[in-house]
């Protein structure tokens, strides 16, 4: 991935209003070969009203969820925060292989990018290695 489309990503990413926002559901599947998250939201338009979206990311190599479901439930399924980073802690200890790991050696994450989905506290987080995502609005009915 060249350094602009990463950039590109990274921007289109961080601009999306999620504070707020609402997570109701997580999906892993695949499209052919290749691995895909996908969360559906009701995320804040432009008029400040909650529509039906997903956000699907495309390329995945690695997911990790720590989401406490009672309270993103008591919390109204909300969405504290929402980033996209390039390099992070998180992507740098996930791609060292454990002892036990078959996986030895590099992983080959450096292409990917980490995107990090935070709910109310104490609702959790989700972390997404994957080399980019689409956004799509749905209408309602």
């Amino acid at each position: 991935m060249n350094v602009q489309m990463t950039n590109s990503t990274i921007q289109r990413f961080n601009t999306v209003q999620w504070h707020d926002s609402k997570l109701v559901g997580l999906c892993f599947y695949k499209a052919g070969e290749e691995n895909r998250v996908k969360l559906s939201l009701q995320l804040i338009d432009e008029d400040g009203c909650l529509s039906p979206s997903e956000v699907i990311f495309k390329e995945c190599v690695y997911c990790q969820t720590d989401v406490n479901l009672a309270a993103k439930s008591m919390c109204g399924d909300d969405i504290s925060s929402a980033k996209c980073y390039e390099s992070s802690d998180w992507k740098r200890i996930v791609s060292e292989p454990s002892p036990y790991d078959p996986i030895q050696g590099g992983r080959g994450f450096d292409e990917y990018l980490h995107f990090n989905l935070s709910m109310c506290p104490p609702g959790g987080t989700i972390s997404i290695l994957a080399k980019g995502f689409s956004l799509e609005m749905k209408t309602p009915g």
